[in-house]
């Protein structure tokens, strides 16, 4: 949430997790987004909305397998997963390492099933937005 999503966002590999949350919530209160969040959220388009306006504008808060549809994390790798790739990185990965080759070893762990929506009233938002 907040300073942690905006430090995040220029990596090029971002890992969600079952309790992964995505949130601003100094836009639920009106405020100015912090930390890059003007330059992130325009640029997270779903399908004939633009997510980061709604999310800007609204505060919504964002989950798990959801982070990957919106495109704020580009992995999900489930809890159960995640020990073990600790483990690969620990062993695998080396100094000149490429960010593919460490994409590769969080794609093996990842769950590729990103279907939900995660926002609900979706077509409200898709006229609104």
């Amino acid at each position: 949430m907040g300073g942690g999503v905006g430090l995040s966002w220029h990596s090029p590999i971002r890992v969600a997790t079952d309790n992964s949350m995505y949130a601003m919530p100094e836009t639920a209160i009106g405020f100015f987004t912090d930390v890059g969040g003007s330059y992130f959220l325009p640029r997270l388009n779903n399908e004939d909305i633009s997510v980061g306006l709604y999310l800007g504008m609204s505060g919504q808060r964002v989950k798990a397998q959801e982070l990957v549809k919106f495109g704020i994390a580009t992995h999900f790798v489930p809890q159960a997963n995640m020990s073990a790739m600790y483990s690969d990185i620990k062993t695998q990965v080396k100094a000149d390492s490429t960010n593919e080759q460490i994409a590769a070893i969080v794609d093996r762990h990842s769950m590729k099933d990103n279907t939900k929506t995660g926002i609900a009233n979706i077509e409200e938002i898709r006229h609104i937005f």
